[in-house]
């Protein structure tokens, strides 16, 4: 298949390829060039008419929860709801998911599943259970929560658990949150021997902090990749933000702060806020009753105040921007969906709001594609760029990404989405 009159938008920060022709050969990129220099096409040979759009890597949620979305579904449903949820984010213009914690069980199932189904999806990497205290987040004191989780106070069970859950998984997650010392926080040194045993099994590690020293402490353990902007210990300065900066940077630590969860529990059970997702076109007033339904709303959400999570908030959005200027590399995951119309609606969420805290829009897109198939691993078979070689998964834009963030995260402007080579175009897009 060919696609012509488009410009094409690598992702790894080169200038757009105006008028160009892309070859898709096999599920995979085949040939990125000019039009002006591109042979005629072969008989029998597919050319989509992009009409002038732009072309960019398919999006990477790469940090959610589906096992919790799915969960109110009866036991038997939940693969197949497991796979709705991929349909949902490929028509979102995602075509990876990164689920970051859940029952193993559910995530194998849902592979499964996946792998004979025959609609179109997007593709499913996942953690396993995570690693965490004893009762610690997210398991508490909820004995139904358990399989989410190994509670662990022993570096040497943890090694072994570690080595175990890798060659099931696609990388692993530990929680890294609580009172140094406490129970319910996972030992310092059961934290640096599971990032010993993922490595000997060549995986990566990526790990939920709170506080600048639950950052530290991870970094200096060996963590790949950092879940969640910390919460300052004074709000009111960038001294810290500056120091994470210059670790993040030197260590080539990837960094998701996941600035939509901290803004929806922040306002939680404000109206305010809700019209303001519709304003900003990230949901409708349609949605509104849905949302303000659902038992969790208005309810102050576990481990995770208000106050604290305002402060998180709006001390990332205040920092990000020095943060990617030191060099850091930013993704994108939102992590949960309490007030959002969608888990997909989510993603685009952030990725507006990592515009709104100052990133340039050529990284936001990093953000939302390489940057997060890096820190998960998968940038040797997924490199989420549009080069030759790497796997046929794109979003056609009608509007430049560069020049408006709305172009990219308002599906308005979304022609359609194209995963290993398969296009699932408006009609106003045809084939010849």
């Amino acid at each position: 298949m060919i696609i012509r009159n488009v410009t094409a938008i690598d992702g790894q920060g080169s200038t757009p390829i105006a008028d160009a022709e892309v070859v898709v050969t096999d599920g995979r990129f085949s040939a990125i060039r000019s039009a002006a220099d591109a042979p005629a096409a072969a008989d029998g040979t597919s050319v989509l008419d992009a009409r002038g759009g732009y072309l960019v890597p398919g999006l990477w949620e790469s940090h959610t929860h589906l096992g919790g979305f799915a969960y109110s579904k009866p036991e038997n449903e939940r693969a197949k709801y497991i796979s709705q949820l991929l349909t949902d984010f490929l028509s979102a213009g995602v075509t990876s998911v990164v689920d970051l914690g859940g029952p193993l069980e559910l995530e194998l199932a849902a592979r499964e599943y996946r792998a004979k189904a025959t609609d179109a999806a997007a593709g499913l990497f996942f953690a396993g259970p995570v690693f965490t205290g004893i009762q610690g987040w997210p398991v508490l004191d909820d004995p139904a929560r358990a399989p989410i989780a190994y509670q662990t106070d022993n570096a040497d069970v943890a090694h072994r658990q570690a080595l175990e859950l890798a060659d099931q998984v696609d990388f692993i997650k530990c929680i890294y949150d609580g009172e140094p010392g406490a129970p319910d926080k996972l030992p310092l040194d059961a934290l640096k021997a599971i990032v010993a045993a993922a490595h000997e099994k060549g995986k990566k590690v990526l790990v939920h902090v709170h506080e600048r020293i639950d950052l530290e402490e991870a970094v200096a353990s060996g963590a790949d990749g950092i879940e969640h902007a910390f919460q300052p210990q004074n709000p009111g300065s960038t001294a810290e933000a500056r120091d994470i900066a210059a670790l993040l940077s030197e260590t080539n630590t990837y960094y998701c702060p996941t600035l939509v969860t901290w803004e929806q529990i922040a306002h939680n059970g404000d109206a305010a806020y809700l019209q303001r997702l519709v304003d900003d076109g990230h949901a409708t007033l349609n949605d509104i009753p849905q949302i303000t339904s659902r038992p969790i709303y208005g309810r102050e959400f576990p481990r995770h105040s208000p106050q604290d999570s305002h402060i998180r908030f709006d001390y990332a959005m205040h920092t990000l921007a020095l943060m990617h200027d030191a060099g850091v590399k930013i993704t994108a995951g939102s992590d949960v969906a309490i007030l959002m119309p969608t888990p997909p609606a989510a993603l685009l969420r952030e990725l507006y709001l990592l515009a709104k805290a100052g990133l340039p829009l050529p990284a936001v897109l990093a953000a939302g594609t390489r940057h997060s198939a890096e820190k998960t691993g998968q940038e040797a078979t997924n490199p989420a760029m549009i080069t030759v070689g790497a796997p046929a998964d794109a979003l056609l834009l009608d509007a430049n990404p560069y020049t408006d963030i709305a172009h990219l995260t308002d599906r308005s402007h979304h022609i359609g989405t194209m995963r290993s080579g398969r296009p699932s175009w408006d009609a106003s897009h045809p084939q010849t």
